[in-house]
C-alpha cells in the first residue's frame, strides 16, 4: 500500500491516510451509493462505487471534513431536507406537480424540459450525495494561508505576502467566505480542478428548436495554471510566462471549414491588464486580437458557448466594472460529479435530447455577478457554489432587461482517489431562443506535461 500512496502525494497521503483511520468514518454516503448501485444494476454506479471506496479516497475525504468542519452529508442532515428528496426519487412529467416543494431545489430549466417538446428529457433520477474535495497538495496549500494575511485593494485584487493571490498562491484562500469577493475568490481559485487539464476530444453540438444538431464541432483544449502551481512541475510559476495566472489554449480539428479554428488566452490577475487574447481565422486567414467585451463572442458559429464561459465561468474579475455579492446559500440538485465512472446524462439518438438525467442534491453557496457598466451582455450571472469543492455547480445567466437567458450546468471529470477534476459534460442552453449547446469532453489523465510557450503561441498552435 506505502509505495502505492507514493505515486500520490507522497508523505501527505499516507499521512492523509492515518488521519482518516485514527477517525470515526462517516462512511454512510458511501452506504447509500452501494446500495443504490446494487437496485439499479447499472456499470457506471458500481464502477462509483469502486472508486469512492479507494484508501485515497477516504483519506482525503476526511482530510478536508476535518479542515472545513463539514462535509455535504452533515449539511444535508442538518438543512430540513424533504424526507421525499432521497436517493432513487424518479421525477417526471406525471408526477412532478405532485411535489410543490421541489421548486426549492430543482431549478427552472430542468421542471420544465420534463415532457417538452424542446430538448425533450424523459425523467429525473436522483442519486446520493457525493462527497467532493481537491487534492492533497491544494490542502496543504490552504492550510499555509495566514488568517488576515489576504487583503482586497480598491480595484478588487486580492493581495498576498507574495503578491497578486491568483498569480503567486495556491489554495483557497477563503475555506468559509462571508462576502461576494471573497466567494469569488474561491470558485476562482479552483479553477479546473488541477494544475494541467487536457481534452484530447471536446465535442460542442449545435442543437436548434427543434432538437436537431446544426453542426457538431469537435476539438482540442488545454487549460493549465502558471502561478500558483502545487500538484505538477514546476512549482510556483512558470516563469517564461511571467506574471501570468493561467492559459487556456483550443483548436478545432472539425468540421473541414473551419478546422484551424484556435484560440488562445492567457489571463494576467491584475485588473488593468488585458489578457493575451487572440483567435485565430481560417477562412480569412489572419489572426484576431480580442480584448474588451470580445470575449462574449461565441466560440464558433451556432454555439450558445462564449470565450468567458469555456469553463462554465472565466470572465475576468474587475471590481471596477462588476459588483461581487454572496446572494445567499442553500441546496441545489445539479448533474452528479460523476463523470469519472459514467456521463450522468443519457442522451438521445442525436444528442440533443435527453432520456434520462441523474441530478444529486448539493450545498452551495449562492453569488450574483452584476454588471456595473450596461455594457456586458449579462446584466447579472448567478453563480451555485459548491461548499465542499468550491466549484460551480449551476449558472443562471440574466439578459439586459433583467430575463433569464442562458443556463450552464455539468458534470465533472473528479477523481476521488487524487481530488483532481476535470469534465465529462457540459450543458450549455439558450431559454429564449430555446437552442442547446451540448459539449462533452474525452479527459486525458496521462502523464502531465509542462506547459510551454508554443502551446498558447496562436501562430505554433493552429497548426497542431
Amino acid at each position: 500500500m506505502r509505495k502505492r500512496l507514493r505515486t500520490f502525494g507522497g508523505a501527505i497521503v499516507t499521512g492523509l491516510l492515518a488521519s482518516a483511520l485514527a477517525t470515526p468514518a462517516l462512511a454512510d454516503w458511501r452506504s447509500d451509493w452501494a446500495a443504490f448501485a446494487a437496485k439499479t444494476g447499472e456499470p457506471g454506479h458500481k464502477a462509483w462505487v469502486g472508486m469512492i471506496n479507494t484508501p485515497n479516497a477516504k483519506a482525503l475525504d476526511a482530510a478536508w471534513r476535518a479542515y472545513r468542519g463539514y462535509d455535504a452529508s452533515t449539511l444535508i442532515a442538518a438543512g430540513n431536507i424533504p424526507a421525499q428528496l432521497a436517493p432513487g426519487l424518479i421525477i417526471n412529467r406525471a408526477n412532478i406537480g405532485s411535489m410543490p416543494w421541489l421548486s426549492k431545489y430543482l431549478p427552472g430549466f430542468w421542471r420544465t424540459r420534463l415532457g417538452n417538446p424542446w430538448f425533450g428529457l424523459q425523467q429525473i433520477r436522483v442519486v446520493p450525495s457525493s462527497h467532493y474535495y481537491m487534492s492533497a497538495p491544494v490542502l496543504a496549500a490552504t492550510k499555509k494561508i495566514q488568517a488576515g494575511s489576504l487583503k482586497f485593494n480598491a480595484n478588487g485584487e486580492l493581495l498576498a505576502p507574495g503578491g497578486l493571490f491568483m498569480a503567486t498562491t495556491g489554495g483557497i484562500p477563503f475555506p468559509k467566505p462571508t462576502t461576494g469577493p471573497e466567494l469569488n475568490y474561491d470558485q476562482m481559485a479552483h479553477g479546473v480542478g488541477i494544475d494541467n487539464l487536457h481534452f484530447s476530444t471536446i465535442t460542442m453540438r449545435a442543437c436548434n428548436n427543434s432538437n436537431q444538431a446544426e453542426r457538431t464541432y469537435q476539438g482540442e483544449l488545454w487549460w493549465h495554471k502558471l502561478g500558483g502551481r502545487v500538484e505538477d512541475p514546476p512549482i510556483g510559476s512558470i516563469k517564461s510566462f511571467g506574471a501570468a495566472q493561467e492559459a487556456g489554449a483550443i483548436v478545432f480539428r472539425a468540421p473541414r471549414d473551419v478546422r484551424g479554428l484556435a484560440g488562445a488566452r492567457i489571463r494576467y490577475p491584475a485588473v488593468a491588464q488585458d489578457d493575451d487574447f487572440k483567435v485565430f481565422i481560417p477562412t480569412l486567414r489572419r489572426t484576431r486580437t480580442l480584448t474588451g467585451t470580445n470575449g462574449q463572442d461565441p466560440m464558433a458559429a451556432g454555439l450558445e458557448l462564449s470565450w468567458d464561459e469555456w469553463r462554465a465561468h472565466w470572465g475576468k474579475t474587475d471590481a471596477r466594472k462588476f459588483d461581487y455579492k454572496l446572494a445567499g446559500q442553500g441546496f441545489i440538485l445539479a448533474q452528479a460529479d460523476v463523470g469519472h465512472a459514467y456521463n450522468p446524462m443519457k442522451s438521445g439518438a442525436n444528442e440533443c435530447t435527453a432520456t434520462s438525467v441523474d441530478l444529486e442534491l448539493r450545498p452551495v453557496w449562492i453569488l450574483d455577478i452584476t454588471d456595473k457598466t450596461g455594457t456586458y451582455q449579462y446584466k447579472r450571472q448567478r453563480l451555485y457554489i459548491d461548499k465542499e469543492m468550491y466549484y460551480i455547480q449551476y449558472k443562471e445567466m440574466f439578459d439586459r432587461t433583467g430575463k433569464l437567458l442562458r443556463i450552464w450546468d455539468d458534470s465533472r471529470d473528479f477523481d476521488p482517489s487524487s481530488g483532481k477534476s476535470q469534465w465529462r459534460n457540459a450543458l450549455v442552453a439558450n431559454v429564449n431562443a430555446r437552442r442547446v449547446t451540448y459539449v462533452t469532453m474525452r479527459s486525458d489523465w496521462g502523464p502531465s506535461r509542462v506547459a510551454n510557450q508554443t502551446l498558447f503561441d496562436i501562430d505554433q498552435l493552429r497548426n497542431r
